[in-house]
């Protein structure tokens, strides 16, 4: 009996409270002075009913324990779509039923709480600047982010399945969390702020790394300095340049219409020139940092570089010898780039000398572009210092031209690095997204 199915269980109380007053009824029935007919006639009745009774009872418990068992499993597999039929007023079937609904409209609900935020959390990752990798129990990469795709130079395809180890970021896993370390990231060797920490996915632990570029973050907020010093000295100092200017002016004039003596006039005059001059070649001075301040924000669209590189190295005609593919499509500023490659290519002309061949080459990658410009010079003496404003080695520099392009770059979400090469001179390197 303990073994039996619930339904036969309940089959068998109804039957054992039934069957003794079906048998007293056929005992009464025979019992009383009737004829026979009559009494087989209501017995064959009585039991037909009783049987047709037990057996509708019977399926009838059966199909709506079936019918639980459908929407149990439906809710099980993740089918939320279904829903049972209760009937009106309260009992425990129908209270049954209307909780096993309330239950579906609940995951129904979970569900699609849950998914939105999956988009959420998919959006942020793919728009926040920092690098996410996550790696199994094994150390095989699980997910990437696109900043991690742009800085490894590789899709997320490629990615999966390889190790930290295979990407040159073994030593992560002996590394703590909240630590600031000097790595090569794909291309990019800088201090990054590494975050470690552990999640568990379908039962199965995780890690989770994010990397932070130090460098750039330092690099944005030490030229957003540098943008307000320019344009507060360029105010202040021209504030103070055109009464000067105009001062002078006025007085060369009135020099000359005054009865000085011809050498004082003469000498004076020529000293009032030489303000002017100086203070007009300081304004002019001034007005190139303002480049600086007001750079606009990039127009990028889909343009192939390849004609663009040919068009302005045939036009400045420098010794340039280019080794470029086919074709290469990328988002940018032409007007922006154009004047990147200008300031670039003039610096390695200078730097090398005359007659002496500058090498543009690209290299392309899955999603990126690599341009390198090199030069047979004397090389960079302070790296350090070389995207400073205001810094220049050259005699007639500005300290504006690598700081311009180092701009330009960032703003097309690239990267601009300089070094020195072993075999003497410098060599230029482009990252642009593809």
């Amino acid at each position: 009996m303990a073994n039996s199915s619930f339904e036969k269980r309940i089959f068998t109380t109804v039957l054992w409270a039934i069957l003794p007053c079906y048998f007293l009824a056929i005992f009464l029935l025979w019992y009383i002075d009737t004829s026979f007919y009559l009494q087989a006639l209501v017995t064959i009745f009585l039991s037909a009913i009783v049987g047709f009774s037990f057996h509708h009872f019977y399926y009838d418990i059966k199909d709506q324990f079936i019918s639980l068992a459908n929407l149990v499993e439906a809710l099980n597999i993740g089918d939320f779509s279904l829903r049972g039929k209760a009937e009106e007023g309260q009992s425990g079937h129908s209270d049954l039923i209307r909780q096993v609904n309330k239950l579906a409209d609940s995951l129904t609900t979970a569900r699609y709480d849950f998914k939105e935020s999956q988009l959420l959390l998919a959006k942020v990752i793919k728009q926040i600047k920092v690098a996410i990798i996550t790696c199994d129990q094994q150390g095989k990469i699980t997910m990437v982010n696109p900043e991690t795709e742009l800085l490894l130079g590789l899709n997320e395809s490629k990615l999966r399945h390889k190790t930290l180890t295979d990407v040159n970021l073994g030593q992560l896993s002996k590394l703590s969390s909240n630590s600031i370390e000097k790595l090569t990231f794909g291309s990019r060797t800088a201090r990054w702020h590494i975050f470690k920490d552990g999640f568990r996915d379908q039962g199965k632990q995780h890690s989770l790394y994010i990397f932070s570029d130090l460098d750039l973050l330092l690099s944005q907020q030490e030229q957003e300095a540098w943008k307000n010093l320019v344009r507060v000295l360029s105010h202040e100092i021209n504030n103070s340049l055109a009464p000067i200017i105009s001062l002078a002016s006025t007085l060369d004039k009135l020099t000359a219409r005054s009865d000085i003596d011809l050498e004082d006039k003469e000498d004076i005059q020529s000293g009032l020139k030489i303000i002017q001059d100086r203070a007009t070649s300081l304004k002019h001075f001034l007005a190139g940092y303002r480049v600086l301040t007001h750079l606009p924000k990039p127009k990028r669209q889909s343009v192939d570089i390849i004609p663009v590189i040919e068009q302005l190295v045939s036009l400045l005609n420098y010794p340039v010898k280019l080794t470029l593919p086919e074709q290469v499509i990328i988002m940018v500023d032409v007007a922006q780039f154009e004047q990147c490659l200008i300031n670039l290519l003039k610096n390695a002309d200078e730097a090398s000398g005359k007659n002496s061949e500058i090498d543009l080459l690209i290299k392309v990658k899955a999603n990126q572009v690599l341009l390198y410009i090199l030069d047979n010079g004397p090389g960079i003496q302070n790296l350090d210092n070389v995207f400073v404003p205001l810094f220049t080695t050259k005699t007639q520099g500005t300290g504006i031209g690598l700081s311009l392009c180092k701009q330009i770059i960032e703003g097309h979400q690239g990267q601009l690095h300089l070094a020195n090469r072993v075999e003497g001179g410098c060599q230029v390197e482009i990252i642009l997204p593809k």
